[in-house]
């Protein structure tokens, strides 16, 4: 049960969203190193799956443990 005092802030169950995608993204990212598609895209080079999914990791991490609840 939440203290009325201290309420859960809406930026933890984001960041929590942003850290759900981010492994989904940066595990498809890899696995996309080694198995390429077949009809690649113009910039498949750059992997951008792999980097945008660091970023949402990296982001989602950061807000679960800044507005984790207790804190």
């Amino acid at each position: 049960m939440a203290n009325s005092s201290n309420p859960l802030s809406i930026w933890f169950f984001v960041g929590i969203l942003m850290l759900a995608y981010g492994i989904v993204l940066t595990a498809t990212g890899a696995y996309e190193f080694s198995h390429p598609l077949g009809d690649a895209v113009i910039l498949s080079r750059l992997h951008a799956t792999f980097w945008w999914g660091l970023c949402l990791f990296a982001f989602g991490l950061f807000y679960t443990v800044r507005f984790r609840p207790g804190t």
